[in-house]
């Protein structure tokens, strides 16, 4: 293997001392610290621009994405779905007052809002002062479906979340239309023009995309419409999609939405429970405080805790129908037990037939 030769030096000039050589010259360094040629802007957003640029990243995700949107797309849904709506809401709520984003307006201090150092109040606050203080025309059923995206959210963030894709889909949709309409409505009339504008050009791209979303979701109920013909009877909202699609009819594996899949696997009282909170805002704790009659009861024919006596029905709305989670029966001659211990009876007007039930007899018996 062959050196290779080493770096060529010049020669010196005959009988010269060894050439040293001169040092460089340092270059001067002037004591004021130079400038960035190209310094970076600073970050800046109004709570508009960043709830819309929020709603920006729900489009993407559920419509730019994987078709189907995967479950990382579905999970920003959820998680951005829940910022814009908060931040949005608390926008126009500072239009009116700035004392009514903080969490006790009593505490509120210019100071501390103008540095953004105070706790602020939550979502459904923010919901609840925009309806009863600022008196915006604006829907309990939003505020529901506002619950449940907080509630989904935290679950999300904090603890993880199993749910299914289509309900996600659905409700997403929900509070996307709420939103669109609150902006439309109640945000864009107080903005300065030239931020106003700009929200507009968003809610153009806003509203063809959601078409498309909604679209997607009728599209589904098209295809189950044969099927959830032969059962409107037992069909009703489902709480978890909260599409006409929850069925009801007493089979095996409990009730069962055919949109979002939901099932309720031989628990019919929590499938009734759930029910009567989220779809009809009833639950038997506020009821009996109240001095009501619980919304679910012992079913008189299978005796399964699961009959929404409030129940509205595909075939039956807008008008309550009883029916029993458990085994599919609707009743249309139910009486209150004259023991008066809340259990209902199926009696028809022309039975002869006492208004008592057996636990209120045998008791009765049980005194003599």
């Amino acid at each position: 293997m062959t050196d290779r030769p080493g770096p060529q030096l010049p020669d010196e000039p005959e009988g010269s001392a060894e050439q040293i050589p001169a040092p460089a010259a340092m270059p001067v360094v002037s004591a004021k610290k130079a400038e960035r040629p190209s310094p970076r802007l600073d970050v800046s957003y109004t709570p508009v621009s960043n709830g819309m640029d929020y709603l920006v990243s729900v489009f993407q995700h559920l419509t730019e994405g994987a078709t189907p949107p995967s479950a990382r797309d579905l999970k920003y849904t959820v998680l951005h779905l829940q910022a814009a709506t908060e931040v949005l809401l608390k926008a126009r709520l500072a239009r009116e007052h700035f004392s009514l984003i903080f969490a006790d307006p009593t505490e509120a201090t210019h100071d501390a809002w103008q540095k953004g150092d105070f706790k602020s109040c939550g979502t459904l606050d923010a919901f609840d002062r925009l309806r009863n203080i600022a008196r915006l025309a604006i829907e309990e059923d939003d505020r529901k479906r506002i619950k449940d995206l907080s509630d989904h959210h935290n679950a999300l963030q904090h603890y993880g979340l199993k749910h299914n894709a289509y309900a996600i889909e659905s409700r997403a949709a929900r509070v996307l239309d709420f939103l669109i309409a609150f902006i439309h409505r109640h945000l864009i009339p107080e903005l300065e023009p030239a931020e106003a504008k700009g929200v507009e050009q968003d809610m153009d791209s806003f509203r063809l995309k959601l078409k498309g979303i909604e679209t997607l979701v009728k599209q589904r109920m098209n295809n189950l419409r044969s099927e959830l013909a032969k059962v409107t009877d037992v069909t009703v909202k489902c709480p978890d999609c909260e599409q006409w699609a929850l069925v009801a009819n007493g089979r095996d594996e409990g009730p069962t939405c055919l949109f979002c899949h939901q099932v309720w696997p031989q628990d019919p009282e929590s499938a009734a429970a759930n029910y009567a909170w989220i779809i009809l805002g009833l639950d038997n704790h506020s009821a009996i405080k109240d001095g009501g009659d619980s919304p679910v009861v012992e079913c008189p024919d299978c005796e399964i805790g699961a009959l929404v006596i409030e129940a509205v029905t595909a075939a039956g709305q807008p008008d309550a129908t009883p029916l029993c989670f458990s085994c599919g029966t609707v009743f249309k001659n139910l009486i209150d037990c004259e023991g008066g211990c809340g259990t209902v009876l199926d009696i028809g007007p022309d039975e002869d037939a006492i208004h008592i039930c057996r636990n209120c007899i045998e008791n009765r018996y049980a005194r003599f």
